[in-house]
């Protein structure tokens, strides 16, 4: 085997093979632009100066130039600071962020009553605003309410009432609700009413951020492109049809973060009772699948054995 393809076997270059091979033994080399000894001297003695005691490295930096006692870079002088133990370590201090995300009030047992709005257009070119009320996190789809042209805030406080209204009694007493920061989500008019509602001011999301309202924007998406949408609408009255049956649809349609129990399920409590089920249903189905092949390898011994 040659040498070329003996180190392509073990995967090593032939030059590296050769330097292996012919080993030398190695010089001891000196940068010539290294610092003197007495240059980081000077750079440990300014260092322990009492006017520059506790000062940042750029101080014993500029100290150096000034003076004329050395003349070194900023990574020098950190370099033999350093080596000396005398760098302090970099702490960093973060801020704390004052922003109390959606997810953190999930966590910490709200429901959360998020609402949004989203356009509509018939063919004949008149825009049509839906607005979604939703609860969280059962993904339960309260109501929709709709404004022809443009969102008002007291179209977005009469929708949020009537939403109000139907949402149980035990989910009342840890509501927030949860927004964008939209015009009409902003106005005096929407806060008030929403605080009166549920004594609680309103929480937005952080300026330009979507994700921290994802439930609703995920919801609009299915609510325009659902596989039962109308390809397109005539007039007014057939968005508002698609409105008003939708919330009936979307609450019985399996939803996939809820492990594929609707909305309706979930608003009821019979979420934890449906996937126990489906756990035992599926436990169950291992073991008659074992059982039925327990049983078909004995069939199959039986009939190889000799007569």
């Amino acid at each position: 085997m040659t040498q070329k393809k003996a180190c392509t076997v073990f995967g090593i270059e032939p030059r590296k093979f050769r330097r292996w091979a012919d080993s030398k033994p190695l010089k001891q080399r000196t940068a010539w632009n290294k610092l003197c000894p007495h240059e980081r001297q000077a750079i440990e003695d300014a260092a322990w100066l009492p006017d520059l005691m506790g000062k940042p490295l750029s101080h014993v930096f500029v100290h150096g130039h000034e003076t004329g006692k050395f003349h070194a870079s900023l990574s020098s002088v950190y370099r033999v600071l350093k080596a000396k133990n005398m760098v302090k370590p970099q702490q960093y201090h973060r801020k704390p962020a004052p922003y109390v995300s959606a997810h953190t009030l999930l966590e910490e047992g709200f429901s959360l009553l998020c609402y949004d709005g989203t356009q509509f257009r018939t063919d004949p070119g008149i825009n049509v605003w839906a607005i979604p009320v939703m609860i969280l996190p059962q993904r339960y789809l309260l109501h929709i309410g709709y404004a022809v042209h443009s969102i008002s805030s007291s179209d977005l406080a009469r929708t949020v009432q009537e939403a109000y209204s139907l949402i149980p009694e035990h989910l009342v007493s840890k509501l927030i609700a949860h927004c964008d920061r939209g015009s009409a989500m902003k106005s005096r008019l929407t806060k008030n009413t929403i605080k009166e509602l549920l004594g609680a001011p309103v929480h937005f999301g952080r300026p330009h951020t979507p994700d921290d309202q994802a439930w609703i924007e995920s919801f609009i998406k299915t609510l325009k492109y659902h596989r039962d949408a109308p390809q397109s609408f005539q007039q007014v009255a057939d968005i508002v049809t698609w409105l008003e049956q939708f919330p009936d649809i979307y609450n019985n349609d399996p939803h996939s973060s809820l492990g594929y129990v609707t909305p309706l399920q979930t608003l009821s409590g019979q979420r934890e009772v449906i996937l126990n089920q489906r756990k035992q249903n599926l436990a169950h189905a291992r073991a008659m699948r074992y059982t039925a092949w327990q049983m078909s390898k004995h069939n199959l011994q039986e009939v190889m054995q000799p007569v």
